[in-house]
């Protein structure tokens, strides 16, 4: 059994009711440092020095805006503590780099020079086979989201079970074989957000449904929604709400 906790479950719009998606696995995994991922780290009852690993998907704002929040908060977790404090961070290829650009572009790059004082960073970049992470054993899969970008879903090896997340994704082979090997998967459910006729960069109410019943034996939980998103028409499907715990 694995607890999610959702620190958020909206789109890049955040639409009411919805924060950014970022959720929490087992109390030590943060999937998705959002831009609101450390106040509502706290709303749920986490410190900062209870993260051992940090997952990014992707480079988009909403998935990884909150990092210089964050730093600051383990550097001082790190201080507090006495140092001694390793956080693994994974992600794309160019994740330090990227990350560090966020301080930069925040121009809170002390910030970053004070963590890495204080706290041991270690970077890893996705690369296809099953990785090890501190606590975390994964695998990321790389799915169809955006042209520009590099973007990956996950297994996440937990005791009897593995759970996935797609990250951003259109359906595509990457997200297949994230339903095929997951038990249960952390799907977006963005919602059409283009003009008839025009390709999706996201999941929408019919193609989580097809997936659904491609994998019926894969639990899908859904996130990353959309206001426009009709869940009536996402049966059989779990929809959990910000700040809400999940045992699966």
């Amino acid at each position: 059994m694995t607890e999610l906790t959702f620190l958020g479950t909206g789109n890049f719009l955040a639409p009411p009711g919805r924060y950014w998606n970022s959720f929490v696995m087992d109390g030590a995994v943060l999937v998705e440092p959002s831009p609101t991922a450390l106040p509502h780290l706290r709303r749920c009852g986490f410190a900062p020095g209870d993260i051992d690993v940090v997952v990014v998907s992707h480079f988009h704002a909403d998935h990884c805006f909150g990092w210089p929040f964050l730093l600051q908060a383990f550097s001082e977790a790190a201080a507090d503590a006495g140092g001694g404090r390793t956080v693994h961070v994974v992600g794309p290829p160019g994740i330090e780099e990227h990350l560090v650009g966020l301080c930069d572009a925040g121009a809170v790059r002390t910030v970053h020079e004070t963590a890495v004082d204080r706290v041991d960073f270690r970077y890893m970049e996705a690369d296809g086979a099953w990785q090890e992470a501190g606590p975390l054993r994964f695998r990321a899969v790389e799915v169809d989201h955006v042209p520009y970008l590099r973007c990956f879903g996950y297994l996440f090896e937990r005791p009897g079970q593995v759970v996935g997340y797609s990250g951003d994704t259109t359906p595509c082979a990457g997200l297949r074989e994230l339903a095929a090997a997951a038990d249960v998967l952390v799907v977006e459910c963005n919602g059409r957000h283009t003009p008839p006729g025009v390709p999706s960069s996201h999941m929408d109410e019919g193609s989580v449904a097809a997936l659904h019943a491609d994998y019926p034996d894969c639990h899908l939980v859904l996130t990353h929604l959309g206001e426009q998103v009709d869940l009536s028409r996402v049966p059989g499907t779990t929809v959990p709400g910000d700040f809400e715990r999940l045992t699966v």
